[in-house]
């Protein structure tokens, strides 16, 4: 691993260009396009021409942070300095891997699975969101955290820690939070936004999937199938889907929940664990990645065979029973 960028550092380098270029990852959640935008407004409030790019369309849930962003109108800017937000390996780029794969000059992440792709990586293993580096970066240029800044943290850091009940979240989370609401952002409305606004299609997915779910290893283990049938019969999104890894994981008893969704030629793959599992050592044995309770990958196969291969993986992680 290359030394670590300090905020500083980072923060000064990022002043010093003027068209930067930032990538979110592939299927983008809360965090990777929060902490995106948030760079977004602030280096555009220092005069800079700034892009966000992803692979997948940007999800509709959370456009009130860019309702008036239009990713077409700057695909054919000129490439200056190019930024991973969030990004852990080079292939969560999606299909944007092809062209920038080997051109991301600064990384700015928290997975401690983070490979080190990037010229310069900005890594804060320990947190909770990728919003807090970002947070962190954006004072140390000497913009203030408010406005649709603000907004854009306070969503990365409320969806990767699941309303901040999950383990990941600390002190540093909910200081960075409470200044946020300090600066006069309306975090009840932007919880709505978040949490509370389901369509029917989602319910009836939701139904269906949990109707589905498999147990194994006297219930330690919950394998929830999202399939292309119930995708197609609910007329669910993809992008409605990409919360609901946390379900198994709720049921009594269980200490790794496995959501697989199935695509075309593949499934991907969400693990959601607890205390002593490691789902990031699971994913690992499939080139995947993430964190200790909450990673992924990705597994060329049906849905059944997805499912054999991960629940023989999982035993080797769960502890023994007691006698």
């Amino acid at each position: 691993m290359k030394e670590n960028l300090p905020v500083s550092r980072a923060a000064e380098i990022l002043m010093q260009r003027d068209n930067i270029t930032l990538l979110c990852h592939r299927r983008p959640d809360g965090d990777t396009v929060g902490s995106a935008f948030a760079l977004y407004y602030a280096l555009q409030m220092l005069g800079k021409e700034v892009r966000v790019l992803c692979a997948d369309p940007l999800p509709e849930m959370y456009r009130y942070l860019y309702p008036d962003y239009t990713p077409s109108r700057v695909l054919e800017w000129p490439v200056e300095y190019v930024v991973a937000v969030d990004v852990a390996t080079a292939d969560l780029l999606g299909g944007l891997e092809e062209k920038y794969g080997t051109m991301v000059d600064l990384c700015i992440d928290h997975h401690p699975s983070n490979t080190d792709y990037a010229a310069l990586t900005c890594l804060w293993a320990g947190a909770a969101a990728c919003a807090e580096p970002a947070a962190a970066i954006i004072k140390a240029i000497g913009l203030p955290i408010a406005g649709r800044i603000a907004e854009c943290l306070y969503t990365g850091l409320a969806t990767d820690t699941g309303g901040f009940r999950f383990s990941n979240t600390t002190a540093a989370t909910m200081r960075l939070a409470a200044e946020i609401m300090e600066s006069g952002v309306d975090t009840a409305r932007l919880n709505t936004c978040i949490f509370e606004s389901v369509s029917k299609a989602k319910m009836l997915a939701e139904a269906r999937m949990m109707s589905a779910l498999q147990f194994y290893e006297n219930d330690r283990i919950a394998v929830m199938p999202v399939t292309l049938a119930i995708r197609a019969e609910t007329g669910v999104t993809g992008e409605e889907l990409e919360d609901v890894a946390g379900i198994p994981r709720k049921i009594e008893g269980v200490l790794l929940g496995i959501t697989i969704k199935e695509h075309e030629e593949e499934c991907h793959i969400s693990l959601r664990s607890k205390e002593p599992v490691n789902a990031n050592q699971i994913a690992a044995a499939f080139d995947g990645g993430g964190h200790r309770f909450a990673a992924g990958c990705t597994i060329r196969a049906s849905v059944e065979e997805a499912a054999r291969l991960l629940v023989e993986e999982a035993r080797k992680h769960l502890p023994k029973e007691q006698a």
